[in-house]
């Protein structure tokens, strides 16, 4: 954080010369220094405006704080889900295979499509942690790259046709379940939204492991 450091020794000069003197009227008055002090309040109406412009810039960063796209320390795994296992752990082979995951907000084991109804993301265009004004928590905003974002609707459509718990994606990172939306039509645009009661901490996090 940058400041300005106060020190000992002789005041520094003004960055403007002095004023002349003021010449003598007849009536022994001096005259006023008018335009000069007009001038110097310019000055600090101006100083002013920009100092309420760049807080109102500030605020405005602050409600939605965007992080650069790239390419992510892992690449994020989208899977169908081919069934869930309620209540139950995952059998190791599969969760070491990456065939399934564990999904602790259900406290249950979801089997992975790893091999039809998949896709793998290597690279993101944007990734953006944002307020979630309806719900008020904090989602995580990706944007594909166009390639992947045609992929991406045509797993959605595909995934969306498919009968309950075969109409989960579930997102991955890391071997990390992000998310596992039931889909319920074919998702173009390629931009997706991740939300789960984030805190604005985890957020941020979280779009900084998609976009070191």
């Amino acid at each position: 954080m940058s400041g300005i450091a106060g020190g000992t020794g002789n005041p520094a000069q003004p960055p403007w010369p002095p004023y002349p003197p003021a010449h003598s009227t007849p009536g022994g008055q001096g005259r006023s220094p008018g335009p000069y002090l007009l001038i110097s309040a310019l000055i600090i109406v101006g100083a002013l405006l920009g100092f309420l412009a760049y807080q109102s810039a500030s605020g405005k960063q602050e409600q939605g704080r965007t992080e650069p796209g790239g390419d992510p320390a892992a690449p994020l795994y989208i899977h169908a889900v081919d069934d869930i296992l309620a209540d139950q752990e995952c059998p190791a082979a599969e969760q070491a295979g990456g065939t399934a995951v564990f999904a602790p907000d259900i406290t249950s084991c979801l089997i992975l499509d790893t091999v039809t109804h998949t896709m793998t993301v290597d690279r993101l265009l944007e990734v953006s942690a944002d307020h979630d004004t309806a719900a008020g928590g904090w989602l995580i905003q990706l944007t594909f790259t166009a390639e992947d974002g045609t992929l991406f609707g045509d797993l959605t459509e595909a995934v969306a046709a498919r009968p309950a718990p075969g109409n989960q994606l579930a997102m991955l990172l890391d071997g990390e379940l992000l998310t596992a939306p039931s889909v319920m039509a074919r998702i173009d645009g390629g931009q997706v939204q991740i939300s789960g009661s984030f805190t604005r901490e985890e957020a941020e996090a979280l779009a900084a492991r998609l976009a070191p």
